[in-house]
């Protein structure tokens, strides 16, 4: 059976949607299946040799007609562009955060938070369990040593370019910068200039890591992007302080937020100005946090019980069966 997947990645779009769709496609294709990324030609860059590259939105129709499977993971697939492409496959798992874009029908949804969908999707998936992560993270380990680092993590390719004026930030408030690791996305934003400065301060900094599990295991705490990253750091037990760069982070936050593992500083929606000043909020609440025991520890304990790294497998099992289902009454 073959699985297309609409999904794009680049500077502005960031890697969140490439990456939760290969977990995805990874727990598809252990089950058999045949996955196959489709690419609007001007992410190309951003693409596998593998992937089918199409010109316009149009061009997919076709394509998921000759699938199993379509899977959606795309901001800019409104209503009834979602309804066209289920018109065409009718088979159509649909990857959502925002729940902002209308009633629409699909087979499948899934979004790892908790929202209500309308009766036209047949299967709604909701809530952490669900969260695609990669393999790597449903893995557990024991804590032989108390994590004592901060992470710093600004998502696949930091788009406000945050990274550097961050490390500044935690700099000048006397944080102990040799307790800093930095990882940095392969694509992410001035990405040399972090890299001298961190070699100028003797900064832990790694670039494009294949495997964030043991970055993720040393952390005491996290400043982070507010992306799918946040559930890989729930699943690990990292309480963080989210920047927010990006609107479809707003949901996610307003969910997590209040579950009191972690705090956020939105900067999506300010000016250069305003941007350093929310900086050095952010760096106040780190400092605050850290220093706060009895919180980390609450905090760890309750961001491990909201995600426990299985979802992509239990969605491609759910769908999985699903076919085999309908194989067996045909």
């Amino acid at each position: 059976m073959k699985a297309l997947i609409r999904a794009d990645a680049a500077i502005e779009i960031g890697m969140g949607h490439r990456v939760r769709c290969q977990a995805l496609a990874s727990a598809f294709e252990r089950l058999g299946w045949m996955c196959q990324f489709v690419v609007h030609h001007r992410y190309r860059q951003f693409a596998s040799d593998h992937d089918l590259l199409i010109d316009c939105e149009d061009d997919l129709l076709p394509l998921a007609g000759q699938a199993d499977l379509v899977i959606l993971d795309h901001y800019g697939y409104q209503a009834d562009d979602i309804a066209r492409v289920f018109h065409s496959q009718p088979n159509l798992l649909v990857i959502d955060d925002m729940n902002d874009r209308g009633t629409f029908p699909a087979k499948w949804l899934v979004n790892p938070l908790n929202q209500a969908y309308s009766s036209q999707v047949v299967m709604p998936l909701i809530g952490g369990q669900y969260a695609l992560l990669r393999p790597s993270f449903s893995q557990h380990y024991s804590e032989s040593i108390p994590p004592d680092r901060l992470l710093v993590t600004l998502g696949g390719t930091d788009p406000l370019a945050l990274t550097l004026p961050l490390l500044k930030a935690l700099e000048k408030a006397k944080f102990s910068l040799d307790k800093v690791q930095v990882m940095l996305g392969k694509n992410a934003r001035n990405s040399a200039e972090v890299l001298a400065y961190c070699e100028e301060k003797h900064i832990v900094c790694l670039q494009g890591v294949s495997d964030v599990t043991p970055l993720m295991r040393q952390a005491r705490m996290a400043i982070s992007a507010a992306g799918g990253t946040l559930f890989e750091l729930a699943c690990m037990g990292v309480p963080t302080v989210f920047a927010q760069v990006a609107e479809n982070q707003t949901r996610s936050l307003e969910q997590h937020v209040p579950l009191a593992w972690c705090d956020t500083v939105r900067f999506d929606d300010v000016n250069e100005r305003q941007r350093a000043e929310r900086i050095e909020h952010l760096i106040r609440l780190v400092m605050i946090y850290w220093q706060d025991d009895s919180w980390l520890t609450k905090a760890r304990q309750v961001a491990q019980r909201l995600v426990d790294g299985k979802g992509a497998d239990r969605v491609a099992k759910t769908v999985h069966q699903e076919f085999l289902g309908m194989m067996q009454c045909h």
